[in-house]
């Protein structure tokens, strides 16, 4: 009996350890000795204007080697930019990819520098690097080398003299008016808001010298008012070919860490032409959060590994403590900040 009971004793200990030898076989093992740093490539021209009529152009293409860990599995890559002598403290990043290049527009180049501070119209120099990870965004770091930019940017508000105005605006006809912001289209401009069942016009400087009115998508100068429904709306309003377009469109939060939890309705952002992006202040329990588009999955953006980062793609519920924070998206850089009040 007591050999027997030695045989099983023996056995369940080799059992065990071919099982820890198969869990060691997981663990995808780093060996310092094999790591090779990723290289930025030196710039063609180290000195950028960025001008906004070419915002949706190409500012540069950023292009660097591989990093190497000794391991098949792929690295993440971030491009960081900062003031030159910042030593990162205090980073933007300009995206994070899987990939050896990226190409930065005018418009994401510029929102970037005017962070970090740089001023309008006055050339100041930047450092770019690029950090790759393997694994979660806590493992070993691999940095490259460092560049300099020196880059003249330019206003970032978005904000023009035209405006909505109508009985079925906020502030009725009295106005003041809505307002309507730029895009990357030269005089295509855009307004976020609610509005009432009513009518509306567009005008220039909150003043009746220049007015559009219309009908069915057409504008013309002076033209009777346009009668909208109630709702939330992007109004967009195109100058050159006389159009306008008013579209259902509300950003909002989503979850179980709102007051309306995953059923919504969600609690709706609103739009920040300086920054280019959507914020809300408000109040949230312990649990998560996404941001969706109208009220309906069809358009939905959550986390990632990487923290600060947005996608459509599968993303993550966003967790959260109880408190009272900022919210501040970006759904074009795919970015999010959340911020303690």
């Amino acid at each position: 009996m007591k050999n027997f009971i030695k045989y099983i004793s023996l056995a369940c200990a080799s059992i065990f350890a071919l099982s820890a030898c198969n869990d060691d076989e997981d663990i995808i093992k780093l060996d310092p000795s094999n790591f090779v740093a990723p290289k930025v490539e030196t710039p063609a021209s180290s000195t950028i204007e960025l001008l906004e009529e070419n915002a949706a152009n190409t500012a540069m293409t950023f292009n660097w080697s591989a990093a190497n860990y000794g391991t098949n599995t792929p690295p993440k890559y971030e491009l960081q930019i900062d003031v030159k002598g910042d030593n990162f403290e205090n980073h933007q990043v300009l995206t994070s990819t899987s990939t050896l290049t990226a190409d930065v527009t005018v418009k994401e180049l510029n929102l970037a520098v005017i962070a970090l501070g740089l001023e309008p119209f006055k050339e100041g120099e930047i450092e770019y690097r690029i950090v790759s990870t393997v694994g979660t965004p806590g493992s070993q770091q691999l940095i490259s080398n460092v560049n300099i930019l020196k880059i003249t940017p330019y206003p970032t508000d978005l904000s023009t003299n035209w405006g909505v105005v109508g009985s079925a605006t906020p502030n009725g006809w009295d106005g003041p008016d809505v307002q309507f912001w730029k895009t990357d289209v030269t005089n295509v401009f855009v307004a976020y808001t609610d509005l009432k069942a009513g009518e509306i016009k567009f005008r220039q400087d909150n003043k009746w010298e220049l007015d559009y009115g219309g009908s069915n998508g057409k504008l013309e100068k002076g033209g009777k008012n346009i009668a909208v429904d109630a709702g939330t709306y992007k109004i967009t309003m195109d100058l050159t070919n006389l159009t306008y377009k008013l579209d259902n469109y509300s950003w909002g939060l989503v979850g179980d860490a709102t007051a309306n939890g995953w059923d919504g309705p969600d609690q709706k952002l609103s739009y920040d032409g300086t920054l280019d992006a959507w914020t809300i202040t408000t109040t949230l329990k312990d649990g998560e959060f996404k941001f969706r588009l109208n009220n309906d999955w069809g358009t939905n953006f959550g986390g990632t590994s990487n923290a600060g980062e947005l996608t459509d793609k599968d993303g993550t519920n966003i967790k959260i403590k109880a408190g009272k924070y900022k919210i501040t998206a970006n759904f074009n850089k795919k970015t999010y900040t959340v911020e303690a009040q």
